[in-house]
């Protein structure tokens, strides 16, 4: 039986994976354009749409937290981290959702390079 942490997980990677598939250039979902995000994505070649595919891979057991709230007061919406294998790497992954229509990748990279993988 699963856990109401579970479920609810369950229940936002979903929501995750249908805002990544119903996005058309960013209107939706959004790679947030900071150094690491770009590093990482130069660094092994990939696209907007190469990170979307790997999202879309993502699976519940790849969840490690949330929800959470954003540490940010600007911003409303919940945190979810996942930690899945990319290439023989474990990547650190985290999303907001926004709402039930857009959600931000803040973090795209290699898992434990950055300080924030807490």
């Amino acid at each position: 039986m699963k856990t109401i942490r579970g479920q609810i997980r369950t229940q936002n990677l979903l929501r995750i994976k249908k805002i990544v598939d119903q996005d058309n250039n960013g209107d939706k979902f959004i790679i947030a354009r900071r150094d690491k995000n770009i590093e990482f994505m130069r660094e092994y070649g990939l696209n907007h749409e190469d990170i979307k595919d790997i999202i879309r891979g993502l699976t519940i057991e790849d969840c490690f937290a949330g929800p959470e709230e954003d540490r940010n007061p600007k911003y409303d919406g919940w945190i979810f981290k996942f930690n899945p294998m990319f290439e023989d790497t474990q990547l650190y992954i985290k999303i907001r959702i926004e709402n039930i229509e857009k959600s931000v990748c803040l973090s795209v990279h290699e898992f434990g390079k950055y300080d924030e993988v807490n």
